[in-house]
């Protein structure tokens, strides 16, 4: 039995997959990679600062064809491995070092499921009781579109009541989410954003083109994105 009731999932692709779903640096491929290595650097600091211990499950220790499964089969390890309470967390959310994750803790030990949203409608954290694990309901939301945060809501409300939301977050998909950041006065996560603007060389003709990009039509900025189907 861990010493811990409770774990904390991180949930993401390494970043040499990460870089290909996510070309943050539109035809800078190297970049683009050397940026998710930041952020993925960044998250992994955050969560073994938070004091709870830490699940890493990357791409290679995914199991399930879809993410929905991918990400429900990992929950199932968590609980099986006898945590009772589980905080699954992405690898692209530049400001979770500002979850209170004690806070999270005791909201679940109190029976209430908790989620950070994002403002495009997804989550950058869902923290589950095992009592609120149904394997089938979660694997069958609709993963991977704005439509999961309400979706999401409604299914953890109608089982179990209340639903305990975070702040909403920022999450960094694209290169638009990338500048935004950067752009953001006082910036939120001064350590993080020197070290993107030395990887992007800010100024520099690299970063020049991305924000050419910023103010493209929305449907070549989305173009940007890997296929849906490969990203996690």
């Amino acid at each position: 039995m861990p010493a811990s009731s409770t774990a904390i999932l991180l949930f993401s692709h390494r970043p040499a997959r990460e870089w290909s779903n996510k070309q943050f640096v539109p035809g800078d491929y190297a970049t683009s990679a050397q940026v998710a290595h930041t952020l993925h650097t960044h998250t992994v600091q955050t969560v073994h600062r938070s004091g709870y211990p830490v699940i890493e499950v990357d791409g290679a220790a995914q199991r399930g064809e879809t993410f929905g499964e991918r990400l429900t089969n990992a929950f199932a390890d968590a609980f099986d491995a006898g945590y009772d309470r589980v905080i699954a967390v992405g690898g692209d959310c530049p400001t979770l070092h500002e979850v209170n994750w004690n806070a999270v803790h005791t909201r679940l030990g109190s029976g209430q499921p908790v989620i950070g949203p994002t403002p495009g409608g997804g989550t950058y954290l869902i923290g589950l009781h095992r009592s609120h694990f149904n394997a089938q309901a979660l694997a069958h939301l609709p993963w991977q579109s704005p439509q999961l945060g309400a979706a999401l809501q409604h299914h953890l409300r109608n089982a179990h009541g209340t639903v305990a939301v975070l702040t909403s977050r920022r999450d960094v998909n694209t290169v638009r989410d990338l500048v935004a950041l950067l752009r953001q006065t006082p910036l939120p996560v001064r350590p993080l954003a020197n070290r993107l603007r030395r990887v992007l060389g800010w100024g520099t003709p690299s970063l020049c083109t991305s924000l050419r990009w910023i103010h493209a039509p929305q449907s070549a900025v989305a173009s940007v994105r890997g296929p849906p189907a490969a990203h996690a």
